[in-house]
């Protein structure tokens, strides 16, 4: 389910900024308004998608019918998204805002529901970080599909026109998207029997989560942990194609080496999880995240194969973090039941879906700002000292600024395994 997810995540992270202003044609002001105006209307329809999940009963399930719903819709429109039609300005940025916003309406109603299903399968602290970390293995697999096939598809699929290429090589991608969906409808069941229910009630679920302090520092680590992946993302083809000079194999080289480096990390981090408690492991791997990206900064652009190596071990601590997240964000859905006695994890896992998607218009701001701060122009020769060092900016330093505040939040986070015990034990589970 989440490789489909990742397809659309990838698409939007990696590439979209960079389509809209080098392929589409808007200008960075217009993409950081488009990424960020959006948000606002994220801010109601995505508590609506949680509430009409909590109050879904068919018999294929509570959150499972969510993902066979939107599986071809939202191929569909990932589509349309990455399609440049002939027509005016004007209407092009109408297009895009149009295209824009179904997508990321679409990707809430294919992922709250998602996400919440986990709780549907084990409470289990070792076995949901087993699930979050295979997970987030296959997102990996998926993200490799996205980053390494993407340029490569749009060289074959474009043979010179890079639009034709884009909207030809995210079509692939979204066949395989829809196909993950229906995988993980067959393959999924929703099986923990044991979950106490309640009746839907709105005010009562709000006042749950206004009350969950702990969940509500997950959203503020949602918001810094997905603006740290997406200002990477979205900076990444500015910094290949103009500080590295990277042509197209170098691009797909250069993400997949990110890619499998944060595969291996989702594996390996089950293991260490089995040891350490998380919470200490989130925090040491995000101080030692941000002391790296400052020492990046320093790192020569001309030296290609060390960035290269610098990018997998990079990301492959990076890929600790995600698992480990999500795994928080679920101690803290039944840390709310614990204190209140109501569970809504459709209304708790799209408040955060909110704050993730918050996250886009972040790293869609900053990286437009920064643009506008240095001038940017697309192409090489309109390239400058000033942009080069605002797009290195981008890739090293603003990251580990985002992951020093990110280690500094989890201080307050106060779940345990002791106390994940202690509630699930009181829950009579």
């Amino acid at each position: 389910g989440d490789a489909g997810g990742t397809i659309v995540t990838g698409l939007i992270s990696n590439f979209l900024t960079f389509f809209y202003t080098d392929i589409f044609g808007l200008t960075p002001a217009i993409v950081g308004t488009l990424f960020l105006v959006l948000r606002v209307i994220d801010a109601i329809s995505d508590p609506l998608i949680g509430i009409a999940a909590d109050r879904t009963s068919t018999k294929m399930g509570q959150f499972r019918p969510f993902i066979l719903w939107t599986a071809v819709p939202l191929g569909l429109i990932a589509f349309l998204t990455f399609s440049v039609p002939d027509l005016a300005y004007h209407w092009k940025v109408v297009y895009a805002i149009a295209t824009y916003f179904a997508l990321s309406v679409l990707y809430s109603l294919n992922n709250v529901p998602y996400c919440a299903l986990v709780t549907k399968i084990t409470s289990n602290p070792v076995e949901l970080v087993s699930c979050q970390s295979w997970r987030f293995a296959l997102c990996g697999v998926a993200g490799f599909a996205v980053s390494v096939g993407l340029p490569v598809m749009v060289k074959y699929f474009g043979r010179g026109d890079q639009a034709q290429g884009y909207q030809w090589g995210v079509g692939v991608l979204a066949l395989l998207a829809i196909l993950m969906f229906l995988v993980c409808f067959y393959g999924v069941k929703e099986r923990n029997a044991t979950r106490t229910r309640h009746t839907f009630n709105l005010k009562e679920s709000l006042k749950s989560i206004r009350h969950n302090e702990q969940l509500l520092l997950t959203f503020v680590m949602s918001l810094l942990i997905i603006s740290i992946f997406n200002t990477k993302g979205g900076a990444a083809m500015y910094f290949i194609t103009y500080v590295l000079h990277g042509d197209a194999t170098y691009t797909s080289l250069f993400f997949g080496m990110a890619t499998l480096g944060g595969i291996i990390g989702s594996v390996l981090v089950q293991y260490l999880t089995r040891h350490f408690e998380i919470r200490r492991i989130y925090f040491w791997v995000n101080v030692v995240l941000a002391v790296a990206h400052f020492i990046v900064w320093f790192v020569p652009e001309n030296a290609a194969t060390l960035w290269l190596i610098l990018v997998f071990i990079c990301c492959m601590v990076l890929g600790f973090i995600l698992p480990m997240h999500f795994t928080l964000v679920t101690f803290a859905d039944t840390y709310g039941e614990w204190k209140s006695g109501r569970r809504s994890s459709g209304m708790n896992f799209a408040f955060n879906l909110f704050f993730v998607k918050l996250a886009w218009a972040v790293a869609g701001v900053i990286i437009s700002l920064t643009l506008m701060a240095v001038s940017y122009r697309s192409g090489m020769e309109n390239q400058t000292t000033a942009s080069l060092t605002g797009i290195t900016l981008l890739s090293t330093v603003i990251p580990g600024v985002l992951h020093a505040l990110l280690a500094v939040t989890v201080c307050y986070f106060k779940i345990d395994n002791a106390l994940v015990a202690k509630m699930e034990k009181a829950l009579g589970r």
